[in-house]
């Protein structure tokens, strides 16, 4: 029996944002009071699934970018020997660089908040939740320049991953805006599409079909931008058909994320196992079959 229509409708809905929003200003406020040196700025704003508008009931966690953009990091790998050097000649070194950024962030965030609220994690600071504000994890990085050309480049996010000891590059703002235009050209479909896949993970965990860990909502969202825009249809049920379907036949490994920059599939912590995503595409299909 196939999973009846208003079974998925109620799995795309929406989830609040009121909490994300208050817990984003919170912070904001503090940061726009803690005195910083003269000459830094800084760009803050959401990310993850509250940002991109695919949040849904029981998600908790905010996610929030605190980017340094008066230093940068650059990877200029795909220019010539000569241009690497030539660029480099050009720069300068920063006087104010991520680990002075970090640590000032926290002392920010631990005077306001308590030093009990607030953890340094691996690859972001964690601050826990309250009754008057969600959890966060906030991320502090700087503008990252990836080079194309000695002219052009194309500008993300880094940081560095404390224990790993190594930075991690990512694109939230062309995540955000390539889903804003695949919402735009599906009618409002492909978001609310996320947010019934990201729901049927969760059914699925919780009749422990599937452990905890196998889908996580970034790579659920990241695979679901690769699927035509067709696949986007006015039926919930044949939007999921649609999507299973090709799922099932895709060549995963050659799968982008939703910025369009970066693997979706491979074998670093910042990418998605083969093997899991279609122990997930299998476990939806049996979903259907077996409802009810």
């Amino acid at each position: 029996m196939a999973i009846p229509e208003s079974q998925l409708g109620r799995w795309s809905h929406h989830g609040a944002r009121e909490a994300s929003i208050r817990t984003h200003e919170t912070i904001r406020r503090v940061l726009v009071a803690y005195r910083w040196p003269a000459g830094m700025t800084y760009d803050f704003y959401l990310q993850g699934s509250y940002r991109n508008s695919t949040n849904i009931r029981g998600d908790s966690d905010v996610d929030v970018v605190l980017e340094l953009n008066s230093a940068f990091h650059y990877d200029a790998s795909s220019l010539s020997p000569h241009e690497q050097s030539t660029l480099a000649d050009s720069f300068y070194p920063a006087t104010y660089g991520w680990n002075d950024f970090r640590r000032e962030t926290l002392k920010a965030l631990a005077g306001e908040f308590g030093p009990g609220l607030v953890a340094q994690g691996n690859k972001a600071i964690r601050l826990e939740a309250t009754p008057s504000r969600l959890a966060a994890d906030v991320v502090v990085c700087m503008t990252h320049r990836r080079y194309t050309s000695y002219y052009s480049y194309v500008e993300g996010i880094a940081f560095r991953a404390l224990r790993d000891k190594r930075w991690v590059v990512n694109f939230p703002k062309e995540h955000y805006d390539n889903g804003a235009a695949k919402s735009r050209r599906t009618g409002d479909r492909y978001k609310r599409t996320v947010r019934m896949f990201k729901n049927a993970r969760n059914y699925l965990e919780s009749a422990h079909r599937i452990g905890q860990g196998l889908a996580p909502s970034y790579f659920v969202e990241c695979l679901l931008s690769n699927a035509s825009d067709s696949a986007f249809q006015a039926s919930f049920q044949e939007t999921y058909r649609s999507v299973v379907n090709w799922m099932v036949q895709a060549d995963l490994k050659e799968l982008v994320c939703q910025n369009g920059r970066q693997y979706l599939f491979g074998p670093s912590p910042e990418q998605w196992s083969v093997a899991d995503a279609d122990a997930f595409a299998r476990h939806l299909v049996a979903l259907w079959n077996d409802w009810g």
